[in-house]
């Protein structure tokens, strides 16, 4: 049996590459926007969702590591913080918090400024 899409996909990189262009074969580039308004829409629902669960520790890293992702680190360590607060054992949010702040530019980052961060971060889930 023979599979057609294998087939295809493999038919249209060669006419591509006979052509001279192989990205023709593999069709139109996303559009970046699409992209940026998929990430806003992601962090929209995690942030309503937390609105609802302000315990959830899963979704408060999945929002950080959204920011992260996008290269919002300073803005990754409000949820890390409080998520720490909440579960100070779980080993990804430590790994996280320091990756976050390696590429915030600080050298490092104190209790205080932690508890500070989480404070706010609660603060504007509230609104």
């Amino acid at each position: 049996m023979t599979n057609w899409k294998a087939v295809t996909v493999a038919l249209g990189l060669a006419l591509g590459w006979f052509v001279g262009n192989p990205a023709v074969a593999l069709g139109p580039a996303p559009d970046p926007r699409a992209e940026v308004q998929v990430n806003v829409a992601r962090g929209e629902g995690l942030t309503q969702h937390l609105r609802n669960n302000p315990q959830d520790v899963d979704e408060m890293e999945h929002l950080a590591a959204l920011y992260m992702a996008n290269g919002c680190y300073d803005t990754a360590l409000g949820p890390l913080a409080r998520a720490l607060q909440l579960d100070p054992r779980r080993r990804s949010l430590w790994v996280a918090l320091d990756r976050a702040v390696e590429r915030s530019g600080a050298a490092r980052i104190t209790d205080g400024e932690l508890a500070r961060r989480a404070a706010s971060f609660v603060e504007a889930l509230k609104r």
